[in-house]
C-alpha cells in the first residue's frame, strides 16, 4: 500500500479514538479533571519517555548528520514561518492568535507517535528534532506574541520535553543503553502516548461551542494557511533550493520534518490563550479544526513531497 495511505489510515485510527474521548464526556464516563490528568499524563510522563526511547539507536556518523540537518531544517522552517505570518499580522489579515496558529504545529503529542507507528524508531529519532526547535521558539517568540511582553525562561528551562531531549541525546553520544526492565516499561508508556493524546484531543472537542465557531470568519484561511499554504510553500522553497537534488540521501530524513510541518495547530497556543486570556474559544476552535480537516491534508502533503521529490 502507498505509504502515504497508510499515513492516512493511521490518522484515522486515531480520530475514531479522539471520537471515543468525546464520547467519554458526553455521556458522563469522564470530566473535565480527568481530561487535564489526562493531558499532564500524556505531557510529563509519556511524551518524554518515547522522545528519550527514539535516541536509544546505534549512532552513526550518518545518522549524527541526518539528525543535525533536521534540527537546522526545522529552525530554517519555524523562522521562515514566523517571517511570513509576521508580514500577514501587519498588514492586518491576522491577528496574535491566529500568527501563532499559523506558525507553530503539533509536532510532539501528534506526530512522534504517528511517525513511531508508521515508520518506526529511527524515522521517530529523526522527528524527535523538530520539537527542538519548536519548544525554543514557542516558549520565547509564542510567549511573548501572546502575552504582549516577556517570557519566563524557567519554563523552557524545565520543560519535560526538551529535558528527555537533552536526556536521551547524552544517552545517545555515550551509547549507554537503558537496562532491560526500566526499558521495556518506556516502552509501553511510549506506546500509550498517541491514544491518550487523542483521547484529550477527543475529550476537548466534547466541550467545544461549535454553533459559535461559525462566527470566526477568518477560520478556513488560517487553517488553510497552516495546513496547506505553509507547507507547499516550504516544498517549494526546499525544491528550488535544489538541496535534495544533490543530496538525496536526506528525502526520507526531511519527509519525516515534513510530517511535523504539514500538522495541525499546537494545542500550546490554545493553552497560552487560556492563560493570557487572548481569544481563548477561537483557538481553541482553530486547534480542533485542524485536528479535523489534517485527516485530509497531512496525507495529501505528504504525498505531494513524495511526488515532487521522488521518494
Amino acid at each position: 500500500m502507498n505509504t502515504s495511505l497508510v499515513f492516512m489510515s493511521k490518522l484515522v485510527s486515531m480520530m475514531i479514538i479522539a471520537a471515543v474521548g468525546l464520547l467519554t464526556i458526553r455521556i458522563g464516563l469522564l470530566d473535565e479533571r480527568d481530561r487535564r490528568q489526562l493531558a499532564k499524563l500524556s505531557l510529563y510522563v509519556l511524551q518524554p519517555c518515547l522522545i528519550v526511547m527514539s535516541f536509544q539507536i546505534e549512532l552513526t556518523p550518518e545518522r549524527l548528520k541526518g539528525f543535525g540537518l533536521a534540527v537546522v531544517f526545522a529552525a530554517l522552517v519555524h523562522l521562515g514561518f514566523i517571517i511570513a505570518a509576521e508580514i500577514l499580522e501587519r498588514i492586518g489579515l491576522i491577528d496574535a492568535v491566529e500568527e501563532l496558529t499559523i506558525i507553530y504545529t503539533n509536532c510532539g503529542n501528534l506526530i512522534l507517535p504517528i511517525v513511531s507507528m508508521t515508520l518506526g524508531p529511527e524515522m521517530t529519532f529523526y522527528a524527535s528534532a523538530f520539537p527542538i526547535s519548536f519548544n525554543v521558539l514557542f516558549w520565547t517568540h509564542g510567549v511573548s506574541r501572546m502575552s504582549g511582553g516577556g517570557f519566563d525562561w524557567r519554563k523552557l528551562v524545565f520543560n519535560s520535553n526538551i529535558i528527555a531531549l537533552l536526556t536521551g541525546l547524552l544517552l545517545l553520544l555515550l551509547q549507554i543503553p537503558i537496562p532491560g526492565v526500566l526499558k521495556t516499561s518506556m516502552e509501553m508508556f511510549s506506546d500509550m502516548l498517541g491514544p491518550t493524546s487523542m483521547l484529550v484531543i477527543g475529550m476537548t472537542m466534547a466541550g467545544a461551542d461549535y454553533k459559535g465557531m461559525l462566527s470566526y470568519k477568518k477560520a478556513y484561511l488560517v487553517i488553510f494557511l497552516r495546513l496547506i499554504g505553509f507547507p507547499l510553500l516550504a516544498i517549494a522553497i526546499l525544491r528550488v533550493s535544489g538541496f535534495l537534488t544533490r543530496h538525496p540521501e536526506f528525502i526520507p530524513i526531511l519527509r519525516v520534518s515534513f510530517m511535523a510541518v504539514a500538522a495541525p495547530p499546537a494545542a500550546n497556543v490554545a493553552q497560552v490563550a487560556v492563560i493570557y486570556d487572548r481569544h481563548p474559544a477561537k483557538a481553541g476552535f482553530y486547534n480542533i479544526l485542524g485536528m479535523l480537516l489534517c485527516v485530509l491534508t497531512m496525507p495529501l502533503i505528504d504525498y505531494i513531497y513524495n511526488l515532487v521529490f521522488a521518494v
